[in-house]
């Protein structure tokens, strides 16, 4: 084999992105599933945050639980997810680690939507944050 070991890490990576860019252009889109933007981080995606000040940022998504001041990190994705649709299985997983639900929450907006909103009334969870 011509190349060192982390050279041919790097050129097959440049084969991907060739061949992405290819695709994209062929079929006239302007993105693509897993696209890789840096050779050296290939792992890592663009996420479009929606704030003012920065149209993408390259990070990756946490989702964080606090209790009694213990953070448990309940996930870590470097794919984009709509956090909105993960406070079930945030609330489950609390109930998994400690036997049951907690009194209260206390969670962003993007968490507040009205369906998160109906299931905790239903299960009788406080939801702490601004009203709709």
């Amino acid at each position: 084999m011509p190349f060192e070991r982390v050279e041919y890490k790097y050129w097959l990576l440049i084969q991907t992105v060739y061949n992405q860019q290819r695709y994209m252009y062929k079929e006239k889109v302007h993105s693509i599933a897993h696209r890789i933007v840096s050779l050296h981080l290939p792992h890592v995606r663009p996420i479009v945050p929606g704030k003012s000040n920065a149209y993408v940022e390259f990070r990756a998504k946490v989702r964080v639980s606090m209790m009694n001041g213990m953070a448990f990190l309940d996930e870590l994705s470097w794919e984009a997810f709509n956090e909105g649709t993960q406070l079930r299985n945030s609330i489950e997983k609390y109930k998994e680690r400690f036997g049951h639900y907690p009194q209260a929450i206390l969670a962003n907006k993007i968490y507040c939507n009205r369906e998160n909103r109906a299931w905790l009334k239903e299960i009788g969870i406080q939801l702490k944050a601004k009203p709709l």
